[in-house]
């Protein structure tokens, strides 16, 4: 039967007929419903995959449950609105060919609560082999069905035959009350084709997980310390489809094997000096430490770092009073991996990033843990929102006691694109350090200077080009000179290391440096504060060093172990290295030479210095293949 067009020219004056708010809202009822039952399909899922491994945890299974159904929501709502989005078009179809298709329907949403199936009873099991969900793992396997099968060899089929038969008679009854909703003639108008757009509007922002800048990410159900919690949060159909779009063998392949693995072993292990750095620059073993990372400051804005700019005149004062590194370097050039670099130490990787790979991540170490073992109180700040980039998860699992971003500002401040601006955010910290218990840990991440550079300050730069992002760059020097200031008259600052470092560099208008180059990733890296013994105040590092070993500087100082960051010669190391990696490829720099090395051509944009550059080249191929090797292991 076609369809029907309703005759809308006889109205009542007033309100509308029973009959036109049915056909106002049979597209929102029908969408609701839908969602409905996808939602309380994931519930059923979590039930499956916590009945599974009833003896994995000893906390109470139904508040894990409760908290997953919480903290997943938003995956859930997001996933069910993937799932809908077909059925939404179908309606548009219906209405462009005037024909219903009710039996396309139910083969859509049968083949979606298949897949939900599938994936939920894969998961369980590979969470009892890994100790993970699906992930990228999976698909290597995949194109090895020997080892897949060699691996799924002492599965108790028994078992999950037992539990998949109920789970699968479940999904069944609630297909069959699905099918109830699809009508089979559907009647419509103009005024239904209205509402179905808007549907379709709504169902974008609930997959992108809202219309702010962050978008939803595993991050978004990742609440405790124990990886099963946080698995029974995580969708599992959401999960699987990303790390399907996200393939790192793929990415990765054996394109960047470049060396054997007796001499991959032989140039690592010849990199990293096993010995432990016993320079002591502080007065005390238990400082309060407060790791500042400023978002995107190169030392190119710096006069005193590098001569080419003077954005920075109080960060400048501050490191001729403190010990400043000279020629540091970044390990990549997003926030989020300078993240992982600063807190735990480890390398930022070409093509992907270990932090949006939960499984990955949570195998890391990090400062915050060792310190946070030795009775320190852990605090993060950050003026936006915490879940971008999947920056809360890694920070719950590196056990940090309180992150504070935006969502603890007053509403008023929040001013900025991407939340509140500098000086509200030191306001912040500066208000919760003076209450907070000691020794504390806490790092501070500025976002002023990121993209738009919408700050609320005009300084003394030139007009132009990179007048933006010069500007910002002085906006939030300033801010962090008064709060300096400002925590030099508190009874906290003299017990206190601050450790000034950017997250990564930024382009800064330079001329006839490569996009890649060393310029763009050389970065400020400041001691200072009232814990900073005299006799190292004002001194001047010299040589070449990397962020990636301040994890490692920091337990050198408190007298704690530091071999689990192991991926970077010491701060205080004068023959030590510094290796970046960009998109495809690495930077490499030592107090001699420097190459960039592109992965694509797998040649040399360029080698500049004194020695041996293919020895030098070929020990940044084993820094890099050595890396990607733990990464896909992880």
């Amino acid at each position: 039967m076609g369809i029907n067009f309703i005759d809308r020219k006889k109205r009542i004056i007033g309100f509308p007929n029973f009959a036109s708010m049915q056909q106002l809202f049979f597209f929102p009822i029908r969408y609701i419903k839908a969602m409905l039952l996808f939602f309380i399909l994931f519930q059923i899922s979590r039930l499956y995959f916590i009945s599974y491994h009833t003896g994995i945890t000893d906390d109470n299974l139904f508040t894990i449950w409760l908290n997953a159904v919480w903290h997943g929501a938003r995956l859930d709502l997001s996933t069910s609105a993937y799932c809908v989005t077909p059925l939404l078009l179908i309606y548009f179809f219906e209405i462009l060919f005037q024909k219903p298709m009710a039996i396309l329907h139910k083969i859509i949403m049968a083949l979606a609560m298949a897949i939900i199936v599938l994936i939920s009873i894969t998961d369980a099991e590979l969470f009892a082999k890994w100790g993970s969900k699906f992930s990228s793992q999976v698909l290597v396997y995949i194109s090895h069905p020997k080892e897949m099968a060699l691996s799924a060899g002492d599965t108790n089929w028994l078992k999950v035959l037992l539990f998949a038969t109920i789970f699968i008679g479940i999904t069944v009854f609630i297909y069959k009350f699905g099918k109830r909703m699809i009508p089979l003639n559907t009647l419509v108008s103009r005024l239904q084709l209205i509402t179905l757009v808007l549907l379709m509007a709504i169902n974008f922002v609930v997959i992108r997980g809202g219309i702010g800048v962050a978008t939803i990410s595993q991050s978004s159900a990742i609440y405790s310390e124990k990886s099963f919690n946080n698995a029974v949060a995580i969708n599992s159909l959401w999960n699987a489809l990303y790390f399907i779009m996200a393939n790192t063998d793929e990415i990765y392949g054996t394109q960047l094997n470049y060396l054997s693995e007796n001499e991959l072993s032989t140039r690592f292990a010849a990199q990293l000096h096993p010995e432990h750095d016993t320079t002591n620059l502080l007065t005390t073993t238990r400082p309060n430490i407060v790791v500042i990372m400023l978002e995107s400051f190169t030392a190119n804005a710096s006069q005193y770092f590098s001569g080419n700019n003077n954005c920075t005149p109080y960060l400048d004062s501050i490191a001729k009073g403190g010990v400043s590194f000279m020629k540091c370097y970044s390990s990549g050039d997003r926030t989020e991996k300078g993240l992982v670099t600063v807190i735990s130490g480890y390398p930022a990787q070409p093509l992907s990033s270990i932090i949006v790979f939960p499984d990955k991540m949570a195998k890391l170490p990090g400062i915050s843990k060792v310190l946070k073992g030795n009775g320190y109180h852990n605090y993060y700040f950050y003026g936006g929102d915490a879940e971008f980039a999947a920056m809360k998860s890694y920070l719950v699992v590196q056990q940090f006691d309180e992150i504070i971003d935006k969502s603890f500002l007053d509403p008023k401040v929040l001013t900025s694109k991407w939340g509140a601006h500098d000086e509200h955010l030191f306001n912040k910290v500066q208000e919760t350090l003076d209450k907070a218990p000691q020794p504390f840990f806490s790092t501070v991440m500025t976002l002023s200077s990121h993209e738009p550079f919408d700050v609320p300050y005009k300084g003394h730069q030139a007009a132009g080009e990179w007048f933006p992002f010069m500007n910002s760059i002085e906006y939030a020097d300033l801010q962090l000179f008064r709060f300096l200031e400002a925590a030099k008259q508190q009874a906290w600052y003299n017990n206190t290391l601050f450790i000034l470092v950017a997250d990564h560099g930024h382009d800064i208008g330079l001329k006839d440096v490569h996009f890649f180059g060393p310029e763009k990733y050389h970065i400020p890296l400041i001691l200072t504060g009232g814990a900073l013994k005299k006799e190292w105040c004002g001194k001047r590092i010299e040589h070449v060093v990397s962020q990636t070993g301040i994890p490692a500087f920091i337990c050198s100082q408190l007298n704690l172990p530091d071999q689990q960051f192991a991926w970077q010669t010491g701060l205080m190391q004068a023959d030590g290295f510094a290796q970046y990696e960009y998109n495809n490829g690495f930077g490499r720099l030592n107090n001699q030479m420097n190459c960039l090395f592109d992965n694509s051509s797998q040649k040399c944009y360029y080698y500049k210095g004194t020695g041996d550059s293919s020895a030098f080249v070929n020990d940044g191929k084993a820094f890099q293949q050595q890396l990607v090797k733990d990464f896909l292991s992880k």
